[in-house]
């Protein structure tokens, strides 16, 4: 059934929560100030293709803050300025609580929280019901966007005199490459599939973007795959019809797809 706790216990179950997940880890608090150790667990987590998913208030996450975050792999950074609940999970257990993932929180504040376990018969109901509302948040919050990322300031001193600069970050962007054989040939065998110019979705996230069997990646979701480039690592959807299918750089399209080419 149900636990209590307070704010040492919480803080303890979800760094496990972190530590065990197996395939999804949602973390949602308004506001994120994360310490050095549970960045760790999210990007040791990230790295065995555990999908880390958070959603947070974009005005309130401080600029060198939301840069650590978009360094943990396999990670799906939302925005949602409603949002106020605070809760954890990964597939097995779940933490609702008072407690912000923020330094003040995870220090001295007095929190409390419950703990729900969803192979325990008498938990599954609620866990189930907390997780469909944590969906609908997650449903309705912006995606992470390189347009909506905030100016950095930064100060130099120009003749005897501190001076706030504007800079824009640096974020990847697909490279552009000069014209190639591969390229014409690529080029030759969408035009022969009837692809053309028409509009495709990107394999990760499903997004609207131009049809290219070279490029099946908005640029967001190709910084991240750009990091390992597993040409084999399995997606989530046909880059033509933009349906769920098991698909990769290497194979974007669906069965379906790739039949009506032949």
């Amino acid at each position: 059934m149900a636990q209590f706790m307070n704010a040492t216990q919480a803080r303890g179950e979800i760094e496990r929560i972190l530590s065990n997940a197996k395939y999804t880890i949602v973390v949602i608090s308004p506001y994120m100030k994360i310490n050095d150790d549970l960045i760790t667990r999210l990007t040791d987590a990230g790295k065995r293709n555990v999908k880390v998913l958070m959603v947070c208030r974009e005005q309130d996450l401080k600029a060198d803050e939301r840069n650590k975050i978009e360094q943990i792999p396999n990670i799906d950074l939302r925005f949602n300025e409603r949002v106020h609940a605070k809760c954890f999970y990964n597939d097995e257990s779940m933490v609702i609580t008072s407690l912000n993932l923020y330094a003040s929180s995870l220090g001295d504040n007095r929190e409390m929280g419950i703990l729900l376990r969803n192979e325990q018969q008498e938990d599954k109901i609620a866990f189930q019901e907390a997780k469909n509302e944590a969906q609908f948040i997650i449903r309705e919050s912006a995606l992470n966007s390189p347009d909506s990322k905030p100016k950095l300031i930064k100060e130099e001193k120009r003749g005897g005199y501190n001076i706030a600069i504007d800079s824009e970050p640096k974020y990847d962007r697909i490279p552009k490459k000069q014209p190639q054989v591969e390229d014409s040939i690529i080029k030759g065998i969408s035009n022969f599939l009837g692809f053309g110019n028409d509009t495709g979705h990107c394999l990760h996230c499903g997004k609207d973007i131009p049809l290219n069997v070279s490029a099946p990646y908005c640029p967001e979701c190709y910084k991240r795959w750009a990091k390992y480039k597993d040409e084999t690592y399995k997606e989530k959807y046909c880059h033509k019809c933009g349906n769920p299918a098991d698909t990769s750089m290497k194979h974007p399209l669906c069965y379906a797809c790739f039949k009506k080419g032949q």
